[in-house]
């Protein structure tokens, strides 16, 4: 369903497998993560109108990373953007991310934190 999206918006999204890694539970909820986070990159990417979009994920054993070059986060924003309920999109619950760190967090015992590289934002998923 996302590819479909992806491709119709001409977004280039680009996998990284540095060292694969597995994961034994929570398969379903892991993917619902991904998927949120690449589909809040998609967002920024049409919204913004950036000139040759890209999502890059990379798998390395211990750390998945979602990284755009969508402009990365606004720095008023990088504080709270894990917070239920906060968005900066129209029509839109503010409740994707928060429930990603839950989901990564409390069930998954890993961590997830969100960065501004030099091309846009970096959210990067720690076990």
């Amino acid at each position: 369903m996302m590819h479909h999206v992806l491709r119709e918006k001409e977004i280039e999204v680009e996998l990284n497998i540095v060292e694969d890694s597995k994961i034994e539970s929570y398969k379903n909820e892991y993917r619902q993560v991904l998927l949120n986070l690449i589909s809040n990159a998609k967002d920024v990417l049409v919204q913004r109108g950036v000139l040759s979009p890209k999502i890059t994920v990379t798998v390395e054993k211990m750390l998945i990373s979602v990284a755009d070059n969508g402009g990365g986060v606004e720095e008023k924003h990088i504080n709270r953007i894990f917070e239920p309920y906060f968005t900066t999109k129209e029509e839109h619950s503010g409740i994707g991310l928060y429930m990603s760190k839950m989901i990564v967090e409390k069930r998954m015992e890993g961590k997830l934190t969100l960065e501004n590289g030099d091309e846009g934002a970096i959210f990067l998923i720690w076990f």
